[in-house]
């Protein structure tokens, strides 16, 4: 059996680097080991690259020309967004989250609207709820906004006058999915579709992450360049728990 491959599939990662979480300070772990023009490499800044910097350039574990075109649809690393307690819920908030992919991407997507409205648009759902019960207080459709032609898209909604005062924002469909309508579409340099676009980002079929099946939201998984979790669990004053967008409330 080969030592590596040059495939979609996360098996043709080298198979000398262990396939375990817990490998990450030591051998490290294949999860950190990515694809490039240059062939597989592995993320700088781990205790298992040999030094502490995230910039420096990454490690060439196997050269294999052009590896990133043959191997296809770009794959999102992370989301990210700014903290506020300020947001207004009277139908002029407005909410930016940004989603970094490991390759440039295109967008094709319906031009942004100030409403619920995806037709035609790449869109997440989101949600508000009260501070009291955790309950749905209106939705809250992320739609693509910026960023085509780069590695990160700007994905913004208008925060629902349903919404309460000190309420917070967290998913409306229970797994973060980003999902196409109608005509939009997210591609790569090499005109592949990005599968991550059309996915759940949290929970057991999550498709993101540098290997497409991990997640990217959770209250141990942090936001870009960041040790903020992206979740944190918040329970209501009176009834109900769930997990929320970390930082993020309503004025």
């Amino acid at each position: 059996m080969a030592l590596w491959g040059k495939s979609t599939s996360a098996a043709s990662r080298p198979k000398f680097v262990v396939d375990n979480t817990d490998a990450r300070g030591s051998a490290g772990a294949r999860e950190d080991v990515y694809a490039t023009t240059g062939g597989w490499v592995q993320t700088a800044g781990k205790a298992h690259s040999g030094n502490d910097n995230a910039s420096a350039t990454p490690e060439v574990l196997v050269c294999i020309r052009g590896l990133s075109a043959t191997l296809g649809a770009a794959n999102l690393l992370s989301v990210d967004w700014d903290a506020t307690t300020t947001l207004a819920h009277d139908g002029s908030g407005r909410f930016d989250m940004y989603y970094t992919f490991d390759e440039i991407v295109t967008v094709t997507s319906a031009a942004w609207s100030a409403d619920q409205v995806v037709s035609n648009k790449v869109h997440v759902g989101l949600q508000c709820v009260g501070p009291t019960d955790m309950a749905n207080d209106g939705a809250m459709e992320m739609q693509y906004y910026a960023g085509s032609g780069t590695n990160v898209l700007t994905f913004r909604g208008v925060v629902p006058a349903a919404g309460v005062t000190d309420g917070y924002i967290t998913d409306l469909n229970g797994t973060y999915a980003m999902a196409t309508n109608g005509s939009s579409a997210v591609v790569d340099g090499n005109g592949t579709t990005v599968a991550a676009v059309d996915a759940d980002h949290d929970g057991g079929s999550a498709a993101a992450g540098v290997d497409g099946s991990t997640e990217i939201f959770g209250t141990g998984i942090n936001k870009t360049g960041s040790t903020t979790a992206t979740l944190t669990t918040q329970a209501g004053s009176s009834s109900g728990s769930t997990t929320i967008l970390t930082g993020v409330q309503l004025a």
